[in-house]
């Protein structure tokens, strides 16, 4: 008996440590772009942040892949959904994703999706003091300037709050600015130890929901062990370079 107590204890162990090692593993992410969006830099993923998903986390705790949204998710898309695959940009559709690209740069880490949108995250889960990213529209559609309802790349706006406070207004982001590739907007800022929702609402930019491929770049929540830098000191590793190596 006590044999087999033994054999049972070391195999509940074993189980949990593969389970604990393999939980990223369970992420759902994109295996490969449907088309080969253009990009000059990449951001990396920040060791220690918690990650804004939208499939393989978990909520109210999140965990390796990060938190998801605790809304329906038929408010998370506008058109293109449901959104089964994170880090991925809303593409076409289900089957169509592209990696999440602001602009000229491309992150490891996002969500993409169409307006209008809302994403609601209980925040109830974990010691969170603040959040860091990136907001603009998807170069996917910066692509497709011909299409006669497309001459801007589409445009969005993207407001976040906690607990019903305004907190980050981006205003209307345009994807493209008289024949110049819109940057990614930094967005940064503090998130109070009482605080227990984050609301993300992306709007159409007033102008109709027509090509706009809404993005959150980088999107992570700060907490006091986090080892995630400052977005603003974080250097961009160019796509060149890593293909050299």
């Amino acid at each position: 008996m006590r044999i087999l107590k033994n054999t049972v204890a070391a195999l509940a162990i074993a189980v949990g440590a593969w389970t604990a090692g393999n939980a990223a593993a369970q992420c759902a992410d994109l295996a490969a772009a449907a088309i080969d969006v253009p990009f000059a830099n990449e951001v990396a993923a920040d060791t220690g942040a918690v990650y804004l998903s939208v499939v393989g986390g978990d909520t109210p705790t999140p965990n390796d892949c990060g938190l998801n949204p605790s809304n329906d998710g038929a408010e998370w898309a506008g058109w293109g959904g449901p959104l089964e695959t994170d880090n991925a940009s809303i593409g076409e559709g289900p089957g169509t994703r592209n990696f999440v690209t602001i602009a000229e740069t491309r992150y490891a880490r996002g969500i993409g999706t169409h307006a209008a949108a809302v994403f609601t995250f209980d925040l109830s889960g974990g010691d969170y003091m603040g959040f860091a990213g990136f907001v603009g529209m998807d170069h996917e559609k910066s692509l497709n300037l011909a299409a006669p309802d497309c001459d801007h790349g589409g445009s969005s706006g993207f407001i976040f709050s906690v607990d019903g406070t305004e907190v980050f207004d981006s205003g209307t982001i345009v994807a493209v600015v008289d024949g110049a590739l819109t940057a990614p907007v930094e967005v940064k800022f503090d998130i109070g130890p009482d605080a227990g929702e984050l609301m993300i609402t992306v709007t159409d930019g007033g102008d109709g929901a027509s090509c706009d491929h809404s993005a959150i770049g980088d999107p992570k929540l700060l907490t006091s062990s986090s080892t995630a830098v400052d977005p603003r000191e974080k250097t961009a590793t160019m796509w060149g370079a890593i293909k050299r190596l």
